[in-house]
């Protein structure tokens, strides 16, 4: 589970990152990026119970 935690906190620094900055990531990518990014994190967050 430590693993997971470790994933999980890295993720949701790059979501933040992301965020921050969207002229990093070009539109055509941003969308899917963005959604792909979103469900790993509450994928994460379901397995270590986390709401």
């Amino acid at each position: 589970m430590k693993c997971v935690k470790q994933r999980l906190d890295e993720l949701e620094n790059m979501y933040d990152v992301l965020a921050d900055n969207p002229s990093w990531v070009h539109p055509s990518v941003s969308q899917c990026s963005f959604s792909w990014l979103l469900k790993e994190i509450l994928d994460l967050r379901a397995v270590l119970g986390i709401a």
